[in-house]
């Protein structure tokens, strides 16, 4: 098998990508196949079917042509790409396999966003969308992300429906892929029209209305991505002009030269965006991730010093802020958030008498519950929001939207700071007055085939043992998202979970709750922490002591 993937090195596209790997790195690649989950496929480059290249992107090309011919008559399928290695070449292989199959692939002469993707999906009523990025991940890594006709990521049935298809082609270095230039001279593979990218801008500008104060200056970077110049069209064509581009950290580069990981959930990345606000006398730094799903913040005081807002603190910021502006609104308000979301933020619609509406995590599912509601005319959506820094307020995309947000918290800064607050104080009167629940994400690593069967074992533990306490706090109930039921510790009564079945057990204590969580698509356990307690640092050690690291 090895030969014939070697025989064909120049056609994969990732000749540099393999041949400065190890030979134990190269065989890795042919050790096993990628499999398409419920993210889709997301890999580090190489040769063989367990890596990412060219056959394997036509393998997922070719499945989701069989699957989309199965079902329409005549399909189409947009397809984005990301400033990451290879992104706009994989662009192409995926285009060129759909088109030689009989889908119309529509696709971006330059790289696009996630969201401007799943609002393509909508705006051109196509059948599918193809996204391709990594999201966050390290430069080493690229992806597909499929999206449904709805624009948001392929749920659990439709992924494995699709899984079928994909699996069941056997030798992806056999795939034709047709001539690129002639199914575009044959209108088998079209361009995006610009008028797709107004349209978007237009609803952003619809929902932002205007920025009527200017005063507070504001830092953007794209951290090397997909949101910039379009977020700086979008504020200039609404006549605001007082923010500063961190022009080092934002020139597309997949590479990542500036970061260690280009993700607003790192403060670190911030470092550059600070030193421009000290120069520039600015009071807010946004950066955007790779493909402007998500977004993270910091401010700068008259003190010159900083704070780092956390995606619970954003989402939290976001509820009474948008809350406050929807005030002569009558329609009934709501949000929609994973289950793994600070504790606070219901509470906090609690006290806004906004109706809550809890999902298992993974945007996907926020997508579908939007599209459920969508019909119904009296009511309004007020925030959409997970912890990891993604979140939506107007479902013109489907999907986590840093490019809807940025516009619509420069505005909140500048209203706040007309009246001499500022987003510190905004939160720290939510902690004084809903209470001071403090949020923490771990996400442990453990690489390889042995990391599997760790990561397994640690669930099982929680599983498999009777758990009365936890870090000192008593256990009130247990909710075990893969069996689908929720145990009451105190009467030893068990209810049915009224969401879909997940790897995911979550226990609740008075304090808040603490929820386990294998990654979809890294060889990561995820951790989330939301207690009322004085010390969450000593919580997150003794649990990582205690739960993760004896294990064996």
């Amino acid at each position: 098998m090895k030969t014939a993937w070697l025989d064909k090195i120049d056609e994969s596209l990732v000749k540099s990508f393999y041949e400065q790997q190890t030979e134990v790195e190269q065989n890795e690649g042919f050790k096993s196949d990628l499999s398409f989950g419920t993210a889709g496929i997301r890999s580090t480059f190489g040769l063989g079917p367990g890596r990412l290249n060219a056959f394997t992107v036509r393998k997922v090309a070719l499945g989701l042509a069989q699957h989309l011919n199965n079902k329409y008559n005549e399909a189409k399928v947009v397809i984005h790409f990301d400033t990451r290695f290879l992104s706009k070449a994989f662009s192409k292989e995926m285009a060129s396999v759909l088109a030689n199959n009989g889908v119309t692939a529509i696709l971006s002469n330059d790289y696009k966003s996630t969201p401007e993707l799943s609002f393509a999906v909508r705006h051109l009523n196509a059948q599918a969308g193809v996204m391709i990025t990594a999201s966050h991940n390290p430069k080493n890594y690229n992806g597909i992300k499929i999206y449904n006709q709805e624009g948001g990521q392929l749920l659990p049935e439709a992924s494995d429906t699709l899984s079928n298809y994909i699996n069941t082609i056997e030798s992806p270095v056999n795939i034709e892929n047709g001539d690129f230039e002639t199914l575009v001279k044959e209108q088998k593979i079209q361009y995006i029209s610009d008028e797709v990218t107004e349209s978007y801008k237009n609803e952003i500008k619809s929902l932002v209305g205007s920025i009527e104060e200017k005063d507070a200056k504001v830092v953007l970077t794209s951290l090397h991505g997909t949101s910039l110049p379009l977020l700086s069209q979008i504020l200039t064509e609404m006549h605001y002009h007082n923010f500063v581009i961190e022009e080092e950290q934002s020139t597309p580069d997949g590479n990542f030269p500036t970061v260690a990981v280009a993700n607003p959930e790192d403060e670190a990345v911030f470092h550059l965006g600070k030193k421009l606000a000290d120069e520039t006398d600015a009071q807010l730094i946004i950066a955007t991730d790779p493909d402007a799903d998500r977004l993270g913040f910091v401010e700068r005081y008259d003190n010159q010093t900083f704070r780092y807002f956390n995606g619970n603190e954003i989402g939290l910021l976001l509820m009474k802020l948008r809350f406050q502006e929807l005030a002569e609104d009558t329609k009934h308000k709501y949000i929609v958030k994973s289950i793994v979301t600070s504790e606070l933020a219901e509470r906090l619609a609690e006290s806004l008498n906004v109706e809550v509406n809890n999902v298992l995590t993974g945007f996907k599912y926020i997508s579908d519950l939007l599209e459920q509601k969508q019909h119904q005319s009296q009511e309004q959506l007020l925030l959409a929001f997970e912890e990891s820094h993604g979140y939506l307020a107007k479902p013109i995309s489907r999907d986590k939207d840093a490019i809807q947000m940025v516009p619509l918290l420069i505005k909140y800064k500048n209203l706040l700071n007309k009246n001499g607050l500022t987003f510190k104080d905004t939160i720290e009167d939510i902690y004084e007055n809903i209470g001071n629940f403090k949020d923490k994400t771990l996400a442990p690593t453990f690489e390889g085939a042995q990391g599997i069967q760790k990561i397994a074992k640690i669930m099982s533990q929680f599983r498999n043992q009777e758990i009365f306490s936890i870090c000192g706090m008593d256990v009130l109930s247990i909710e075990d998202y893969e069996t689908g039921e929720v145990r009451n510790i105190k009467d030893g009564t068990t209810s049915s979970l009224i969401l879909p079945k997940a790897n995911l057990i979550r226990f609740i204590f008075e304090e808040g709750f603490i929820a386990l969580r294998p990654s979809g698509t890294e060889p990561k356990i995820k951790l989330y922490f939301s207690l009322n307690v004085e010390n969450i640092e000593a919580i997150t050690t003794q649990f990582e002591k205690n739960y993760i690291q004896n294990i064996n």
